[in-house]
């Protein structure tokens, strides 16, 4: 189990485009590379597993639990409980989520261990199975980032829909100053942010080409609007 002293930041292993075993956190959520997480880890199977990871410098895998697709409809700041949402067995996972990187852990006023993570790069499960205390791990493959786009002028309404999303006062403190110069980071933060339903997340998370991913955001957008004209 993790002990109770607050840590610092602490630097992972260097892993790139290979194959990799690590804990598994099945949530209620997405999260794309980038992005920053704080969440509750409430049982002693998870706290077992985010103590090997310390210890062994390594980082966490984070994907969205096939229970939850249909059941958490917010964005990744409704995910202050987190654990507590979480299926009382292992639940059928997605097959793509994010390797995290632990920058944080201490306890909170409630006597309750919260972890501060970011996500670093997508990737792959290609086997989960329980450990011997009943924590989650899997044999993951972390996959090529994506291409590098910087954002161009014909981004700007995304640009200014992001930005009003962060002004948003429900927007964790971890989540309001990222990077979006590129359209890689500017769509994972609009998936994250908006109230969209975790299924469609995940498949805008599974897409490798992020202008692709900008042009889907831009349509949905467009149709929600129309909808939302129509029903006026």
């Amino acid at each position: 189990m993790v002990g109770e002293a607050k840590a610092s930041y602490l630097p992972m292993v260097n892993v790139h485009d290979s194959d990799i075993e690590i804990g598994l956190f099945p949530v209620p959520l997405v999260l794309f590379p980038g992005g920053k997480l704080k969440m509750i880890v409430a049982s002693a199977q998870d706290q077992d597993l985010l103590g090997r990871s310390l210890k062994d410098a390594v980082g966490v895998g984070l994907v969205l639990s096939e229970q939850q697709i249909w059941a958490n409809e917010g964005s990744v700041d409704d995910a202050a409980s987190t654990e507590e949402t979480r299926a009382q067995s292992h639940p059928e996972i997605a097959s793509v989520g994010t390797y995290c990187e632990i920058l944080d852990f201490d306890q909170n006023a409630k006597g309750q261990l919260e972890v501060v993570l970011t996500a670093r790069q997508k990737l792959k499960i290609l086997d989960a199975y329980e450990d011997l205390s009943g924590g989650l791990r899997a044999e993951c493959r972390l996959l090529e980032p994506e291409p590098s786009i910087p954002v161009g002028p014909e981004d700007e309404l995304l640009v200014g829909i992001l930005e009003d999303l962060l002004a948003h006062p429900g927007v964790a403190r971890e989540a309001r100053q990222p990077r979006y110069e590129h359209a890689a980071e500017l769509g994972g933060r609009l998936v994250e942010l908006l109230p969209i339903k975790n299924a469609m997340r995940q498949r805008f998370l599974e897409l490798s080409d992020p202008l692709a991913r900008l042009t889907r955001i831009e349509r949905m957008l467009d149709e929600i609007q129309k909808e939302k004209g129509t029903s006026e």
